[in-house]
């Protein structure tokens, strides 16, 4: 178990706190949100999106210094990764928008600077903690969580270890039907939707247009797809899945390959929490003739087929 302040998101450290990596030390001074951070976004850049229904923009600003031991200067732009959560167990990345004080240059050791970072919250997220760790590591034990929602803690619902595996949709012999949830130790899927032929063809062609038509012989398919994460690790782990993660076969038993197209909104893309979850599109594709389709899930860098999912298509 976590034993540093700020290691868990049960005991995140209080607002304001400075935290000192290998390279890199870091305080949020401050953190401006709801009609006060839309206004700012809005007035920083004409080209800047409005927050979507249902979400709002917070402005974090972040002081930095470089205590590094070398005498090289080092990117102010990628010393921090720096995200939010909540209690939707759901890690957002920063927005991609302009904001008032970018956070830019290079700094010698023990130089420091301002900038800010800007994010798209959900009205009904609670319990809001930032996530911060150096850009560069690739050690968990170093990530920290700040408050930034006075009294914040998250822990796992326990629920969550109760769930049981199910045997549907665990094989390609026994594919989950449309509608209903297949279960894995980490993982909850339920295929809800299902678009082909021109309908397909027509809302991917909406979504994006530098997508391209299906190769010859093929067509896509889009799934409206829902996903649980319910954990495997520590109650921190976080887990991400998008479209990369499926694919499909059929009766020509063949894995198509993914393909490379922007899928329409709300697109299957998310970081989880344990008990986080999330639905989106996807889009597959497979040739014409085929059939039997159904879809393939599997997690990126997952040797076993533990967690593997079978979703029918047809």
């Amino acid at each position: 178990m976590p034993t540093e302040p700020g290691s868990s998101r049960s005991t995140p450290l209080p607002h304001g706190s400075e935290i000192s990596f290998e390279d890199w030390a870091v305080t949020i001074t401050d953190v401006l949100r709801g009609a006060e951070a839309n206004q700012a976004i809005a007035s920083a850049n004409q080209f800047n999106d409005p927050a979507p229904e249902g979400w709002y923009y917070l402005i974090a600003t972040l002081h930095l210094t470089n205590i590094a031991t070398d005498q090289e200067a080092k990117s102010v732009s990628f010393a921090i990764d720096l995200r939010l959560t909540g209690d939707r167990n759901i890690l957002y990345s920063p927005a991609s928008v302009v904001v008032p004080q970018r956070l830019e240059g290079e700094l010698f050791p023990e130089g420091s600077t301002v900038g800010q970072l800007a994010f798209l919250v959900p009205t009904d997220e609670h319990n809001l903690m930032f996530y911060v760790n150096e850009r560069m590591s690739f050690d968990r034990d170093k990530r920290r969580f700040v408050a930034i929602d006075e009294g914040a803690t998250i822990s796992p619902d326990p629920a969550l270890a109760d769930q049981t595996p199910t045997d549907e949709g665990r094989t390609r012999a026994n594919p989950a039907t449309m509608g209903n949830t297949t279960i894995s130790p980490a993982w909850e899927i339920t295929l809800l939707e299902v678009r082909r032929g021109d309908e397909a063809a027509q809302a991917i062609t909406d979504a994006n247009r530098f997508n391209e038509p299906a190769p010859e012989g093929e067509a896509y398919i889009l799934a409206y797809v829902r996903v649980r994460y319910l954990g495997q690790r520590d109650a921190d782990h976080v887990s991400e899945i998008s479209q990369s993660n499926f694919k499909v076969t059929g009766s020509a038993n063949i894995i198509y390959p993914r393909p490379s197209v922007v899928p329409p909104t709300p697109k299957l893309e998310a970081r989880l929490y344990p008990g986080g979850y999330t639905e989106g599109w996807v889009v597959v594709q497979a040739g014409i003739d085929d059939h039997d389709l159904m879809l393939i899930y599997e997690p990126m860098l997952d040797f076993s087929s533990e967690n593997r999912h079978f979703l029918r298509i047809e």
